[in-house]
């Protein structure tokens, strides 16, 4: 009994003065890396009943429409450099987020 008290009495304070270090952040710093942007993002251009996606890919303009009820895990059978996905924000879906992802 008094074994456990003893280890019970230690670990307490010890758990005290690390907790503090599991929630610090970083409040400056840097961050370096090398490399470069080779071409611009997709613009989206929300059409009826569909999203026209217009990329460019290796110099080239690359243009695909998505209807609205495929563009939830949409990934395009070319190589263009993205997948989409919604989030509907009610019930109804009458309203959504398309979030689109570069790779």
């Amino acid at each position: 009994m008094k074994t456990v008290n003893l280890k019970c009495s230690m670990l307490l304070p010890m758990l005290a003065l690390v907790f503090p270090l599991f929630n610090a952040h970083a409040s400056d710093g840097v961050i370096n890396f090398r490399g470069m942007i080779v071409e611009d993002g997709c613009h989206l251009s929300p059409q009826e009943q569909s999203v026209k996606f217009s990329c460019s890919q290796s110099g080239k303009p690359v243009v695909q429409t998505v209807a609205f009820n495929q563009l939830n895990q949409f990934k395009p059978s070319s190589d263009l450099p993205f997948s989409t996905k919604l989030h509907y924000l009610n019930e109804k879906r009458t309203l959504a987020i398309v979030e689109v992802t570069y790779r």
